[in-house]
């Protein structure tokens, strides 16, 4: 988003004076800050469950096309018609996008995040007993990416690690 931040999520009670005070800074921060439940602290344990979805979604993206790519297809075909049916997602179009070019330079999102967020996804679940076995899988490829160096370029190079390679 140009010129905003992403959308936030707040916790709290929507008639408590407290969102209310804050209510024209989320405002001018983020393009859509709802709040999304009672509690404090219930914006960041719903933001673990977007980044849960994000980070598994690049991970499966990454690993269709890598899939694509061993089986010889063509990529830019692969990812045009896949992204217009039942597997479209915005992951699938925007990472996808990145690995089909291989555009792992120009960072949008650097892998570090993922490192760093599917560990807070990781202790979330484990604090309330909630397996996690998708989640699990994407955290390893980040943290490949991240031994092989990779923590500053984008995201996608999730499909690099899947294909094998080292660039």
């Amino acid at each position: 988003m140009e010129g905003q931040f992403c959308p936030g999520n707040v916790g709290g009670e929507q008639a408590l004076a407290d969102v209310a005070a804050v209510r024209p800074v989320l405002d001018a921060l983020a393009a859509n800050a709802p709040v999304v439940g009672p509690r404090p602290g219930d914006g960041q344990r719903f933001k673990i469950v977007n980044q849960l979805l994000c980070g598994v979604h690049i991970a499966a993206a990454g690993e269709a096309l890598a899939l694509a790519d061993s089986m010889g297809l063509d990529l830019k075909q692969v990812h045009e018609v896949l992204g217009t049916g039942a597997a479209a997602s915005f992951m699938f179009g925007d990472r996808g996008r990145r690995m089909v070019d291989h555009d792992f330079d120009d960072v949008r999102s650097a892998l570090t995040i993922f490192v760093k967020d599917m560990g807070l996804v990781a202790e979330a679940a484990a604090e309330v007993s909630q397996e996690v076995p998708l989640a699990s899988s994407a955290q390893e490829i980040y943290q490949r990416g991240s031994e092989l160096g990779w923590d500053r370029r984008d995201d996608s190079i999730v499909y690099q690690v899947l294909r094998g390679t080292t660039d």
